[in-house]
């Protein structure tokens, strides 16, 4: 499992970049364009341009060629191919986990999120909770949950006091700093992340429309 972390700084404005959602199809466009504000925008647009051009890297198809489709709860997958991946995102960051062969899921989050107890009950079980003894270890249980259920394709449909953190397979936390990246597949336990800069993945674009 590769796992990709993109920082998004502060004063990024949509209009520094919107130019590029001419990068993407036609579904991709109205997805990006539809959101509500500039920070869903940029966080949709750079999402997609982060996927579509690790697709193109490592498939060697051509963005036009990038075809999706849609499991039963909408988990996306490229369409005709055994690359998997897994797309998560949080104030100021994108991250992205890919895989060949296996499903899996991504997650990440903040060390700093502010939570309260009406999430200490919404997402731990009994287990858990006597376990975390601080906000952080909440985060910690929280980011694997939910890289777990994207594995499964289910997501948040599923009650996150159902998935036990302390007993999932093949699922990881990394620590980054200030975030806390969640892994699940394959590889996960010793997946490293690599940061990609917002230039490189802009680069990777020809085409500045």
């Amino acid at each position: 499992m590769d796992i990709l972390l993109l920082r998004i700084k502060e004063n990024l404005s949509w209009s520094e970049i919107r130019g590029y959602v001419g990068c993407l199809g036609a579904s991709g466009r109205a997805a990006v364009n539809k959101k509500a504000n500039d920070t869903d925008k940029i966080n949709a647009l750079l999402s997609r341009l982060l996927v579509i051009s690790e697709i193109e890297r490592r498939t060697g198809l051509s963005r036009r060629k990038i075809k999706f489709t849609c499991g039963s709860f909408g988990k996306p997958y490229l369409k005709d191919s055994e690359l998997q991946f897994s797309i998560s995102h949080t104030r100021g960051v994108v991250c992205a986990a890919f895989g060949d062969g296996e499903e899996l899921g991504v997650d990440v989050e903040r060390r700093d999120r502010r939570v309260n107890e009406a999430m200490y009950k919404r997402v731990l079980n009994d287990e858990e909770r006597f376990h975390a003894t601080s906000d952080t270890d909440f985060i910690r249980f929280w980011v694997q949950k939910e890289a777990f259920l994207k594995r499964l394709g289910v997501g948040i449909t599923r009650d996150l006091r159902g998935v036990n953190s302390l007993e999932l397979p093949d699922t990881a936390v990394i620590d980054c700093g200030e975030l806390l990246v969640g892994a699940s597949g394959k590889g996960a336990p010793e997946a490293a992340v690599q940061e990609i800069t917002l230039n490189e993945l802009l680069d990777r674009f020809t085409v500045k429309l």
